[in-house]
């Protein structure tokens, strides 16, 4: 791993923007945030720049799916710097992980996962086999 830094850059705030955006439902935050878009990934720009940059609080609630579960969710803002920060650790780190690492990586993930372990047991799961 060599000292590859962190491109703190506009046009790569840009890019973890889009990133971020894909695929998200939009909430109001999310609307808000995208109204005064140019602004408001200038601002966090400038504040990368000047290191001025400080976390934001989380917004925190109760689901109640299969279980209780508190979920806390940062600001969008805060969420571009994740997805910056992601990107940039996953192209130094991704090509170290073994290949059955399968969360968070790209072409991979839950259901990869399970059709994984599902061949890797098949062999042993058949009934034949162990009748015999």
């Amino acid at each position: 791993m060599g000292n590859e830094s962190i491109d703190l850059g506009l046009n790569n705030i840009w890019k973890s923007w889009f990133t971020f955006k894909k695929g998200k439902h939009f909430t109001f935050e999310m609307h808000d945030f995208q109204y005064n878009l140019e602004r408001n990934l200038y601002d966090l720009f400038h504040d990368l720049q000047t290191g001025n940059y400080s976390h934001g609080n989380y917004r925190k609630f109760i689901v109640c799916d299969n279980k209780r579960r508190e979920i806390s969710v940062a600001k969008v803002r805060d969420r571009v710097i994740h997805r910056l920060i992601y990107d940039w650790l996953n192209k130094i780190y991704d090509k170290t992980l073994i290949y059955d690492a399968w969360s968070c990586r790209k072409e991979k993930g839950l259901l990869g996962a399970i059709e994984r372990i599902n061949g890797l047991l098949k062999p042993y799961l058949s009934l034949e086999k162990w009748l015999q």
